[in-house]
């Protein structure tokens, strides 16, 4: 699962299995839909800072050290809040641009479903990691002479803590490549716990396997034969939780 600090768990593809009509409501309206799911992910945050820097009962922090924003994880359920928020703040502004009826009533609707979405966030605690580890960027590619075909190539890559546990892929990148010649793959932005990377490669976005059989140490730079490794795993979603925590009721909002 990705951090809640990596950025927006759901996307367009999400808001529109819920509301088909979303995108011809967002192109009349002139909403811009990605704007309105960062700002959904700002409101949630708010809510979660309230939650993590609330007065805590001598006994709770003897229990365990504070708990900060970047170790929590996007569970299910605050993904369905996120997404169920981002459709309230759409359709709120669509019905303040256009006063048409049919939008207040999808407003209230998932204004309503928000709510019951930030209920269930509650009742199921707060999915947090102790070694957080944030999502990638883009790894950086470049080409090398080799005696290989060329072809058009793309690579994701994690991170990996000293506990082995990886990071949500990064965003693919991609390189076409001329025959005689190699992609080769780096990282940037090394996070401070970061012991390693992996790096998964291949000829589609559906087909990036594993290349690494050990972690590769950070600062390295990893050399793609086509046809080396054509199966193996794909890239993950990133850490799960380590422990639950309950949240207090009387903070969240929907």
């Amino acid at each position: 699962m990705a951090l809640f600090v990596d950025g927006p768990a759901s996307t367009i593809d999400d808001l529109t299995d819920q509301d088909a009509g979303l995108l011809e409501v967002a192109l009349v309206t002139g909403i811009n839909v990605s704007t309105k799911l960062r700002l959904a992910v700002e409101e949630i945050r708010t809510d979660l800072h309230l939650w993590l820097n609330r007065p805590h009962p001598t006994l709770e922090l003897l229990w365990g050290p504070r708990l900060h924003i970047d170790q929590i994880v996007v569970t299910p359920s605050l993904k369905r809040w996120e997404t169920m928020h981002a459709l309230a703040l759409i359709y709120r502004d669509a019905y303040f641009s256009q006063l048409v009826d049919r939008y207040q009533a999808k407003w209230q609707e998932y204004a309503s479903l928000a709510r019951d979405a930030s209920e269930s966030f509650i009742a199921s605690g707060l999915g947090l990691v102790s070694d957080p580890v944030i999502q990638a960027a883009p790894p950086i590619l470049s080409a090398v002479a080799g005696p290989q075909s060329g072809g058009t190539f793309y690579a994701s890559v994690t991170w990996v803590n000293s506990k082995g546990q990886l990071g949500a892929p990064s965003y693919a990148a991609s390189i076409t490549v001329t025959d005689g010649n190699l992609m080769t793959v780096a990282v940037s932005g090394t996070p401070r716990n970061a012991v390693g990377f992996n790096v998964y490669a291949g000829t589609s976005l559906a087909a990036m396997f594993l290349q690494n059989d050990v972690v590769l140490p950070v600062g390295s730079t990893f050399l793609y034969v086509p046809g080396q490794v054509t199966q193996g795993p794909l890239p993950g979603n990133g850490q799960m939780p380590d422990f639950t925590r309950p949240l207090a009721r009387t903070v969240l909002r929907g």
